[in-house]
């Protein structure tokens, strides 16, 4: 599994792109940090008494002291795309567990399948046998035909979903899916305790979660943004300035400055959108900070829930039923019990063998989805983890 994640990092595409997010951000802040260019203006008026040269050079002055507040503002936005590139990254890897886990579960299943289905062929074969000397009824024989052909009908579904999820785990590497070289560890292994309460595991989650601080850094921005505006507000503009005039007279030299009039727009409504922006960022991150929160715990719950059956499966109800099958043989052997008790008991066992390898299976997803809502691997989770997030769960008490 590991492996497998290790190959999508290195060859899953969409994953390169969303990298790229990082660059773009960089080049905003390589942006935000250069002064506008200064303009130049060169004229010549010509008339019957001579010509007049103007001559001028024009440097945006708000830009240039708008500068140092801007550059901290891509900076935020800089250190936002970073946190969510690099959620993206733990995503991608949950999402190869999961298709990973899900591979590993087709494969059993084709192993379960491929065996019921030699032993219920087999057994198809010695009724036909015992058919044709007369020491069985057609009914019998039919039962035992028709399971067989059930098995085989399972085989084949069995086979179809090894296909299809074989093909998302490869799509999700980044690899070719018809390529059969590679293969998945055949088996699930036990389910494990994750070692932790759901209270733990939100605490470490409000702590590690990248998509969280990405929130936060949300919130920084659009703060950042505001004081920018707020301290703009009545100079969006203006530019200073030095210009130089030849005329048959003499020449003039001399400089100055242009700023607007906030007569009419005095930034009240870039002032307001930027309140309502940081207003919107603050909420955003507590509406996920309840939502990790709601998903860690239903997650810990299906997580739980799966682990108790399959260990009820595997150690109480499968030697259970391998005992009914073997049992219900030995009266049909001396005809105390009927064949149809014997076809139900083996009906049962399979089913007991399915639903433990759809427990394994439920159990090993929902736990990398529970690391993906966490922030991490849960093993091992100390104590010092489990201690108290360092920053409220919420930030409506931030200015």
């Amino acid at each position: 599994m590991d492996t497998a994640v290790k190959v999508a990092l290195l060859l899953n595409r969409t994953l390169s792109a969303t990298l790229e997010e990082v660059g773009l951000a960089q080049a905003d802040l390589r942006q935000a940090r250069l002064i506008a260019n200064p303009a130049v203006s060169v004229e010549r008026l010509a008339s019957g008494a001579g010509s007049v040269q103007l001559a001028g050079v024009v440097l945006p002055l708000v830009d240039a002291l708008q500068r140092p507040l801007r550059t901290r503002v891509s900076e935020s936005a800089l250190r936002a795309a970073e946190q969510r590139v690099a959620d993206a990254v733990i995503d991608l890897a949950k999402r190869v567990r999961v298709a990973y886990v899900m591979t590993q579960a087709a494969t059993q299943m084709v192993e379960l399948w491929a065996t019921v289905g030699a032993a219920t062929a087999a057994s198809a074969t010695g009724a036909r046998v015992l058919h044709a000397a007369g020491n069985l009824s057609d009914l019998v024989l039919a039962q035992e035909q028709a399971m067989a052909a059930q098995a085989q009908l399972s085989l084949i579904r069995a086979r179809e979903e090894q296909q299809v999820t074989r093909a998302e785990l490869a799509r999700l590497m980044g690899v070719d899916a018809t390529d059969t070289t590679w293969t998945v560890t055949s088996r699930l292994a036990d389910p494990e305790d994750a070692g932790a309460t759901a209270r733990d595991i939100v605490r470490i989650a409000l702590r590690r979660r990248l998509d969280l601080r990405a929130r936060r850094q949300d919130v920084e921005t659009r703060a950042r943004a505001l004081g920018l505006t707020q301290r703009f507000a009545l100079l969006a503009d203006g530019t200073i300035g030095m210009s130089y005039e030849r005329e048959p007279d003499g020449a003039f030299r001399g400089g100055g400055f242009s700023l607007p009039i906030p007569l009419f727009d005095r930034g009240q409504a870039r002032v307001a959108r930027d309140r309502a922006l940081l207003r919107q960022a603050v909420a955003l991150h507590d509406a996920a900070v309840v939502d990790v929160s709601a998903e860690v715990t239903v997650l810990v719950a299906r997580m739980a829930g799966a682990r108790s059956r399959a260990i009820q499966l595997r150690t109480e109800v499968l030697p259970a039923r391998r005992l009914v099958v073997s049992e219900t043989q030995r009266f049909v052997n001396a005809m105390q019990e009927t064949i149809f008790t014997l076809l139900l008991a083996r009906q049962t066992e399979i089913e007991a063998g399915q639903a433990y390898v759809e427990a394994l299976s439920e159990y090993w997803t929902t736990r990398a989805e529970l690391e993906r809502a966490s922030g991490g691997s849960l093993a091992p989770l100390n104590e010092a983890e489990r201690g108290e997030p360092e920053e409220r769960q919420t930030t409506r008490s931030r200015p």
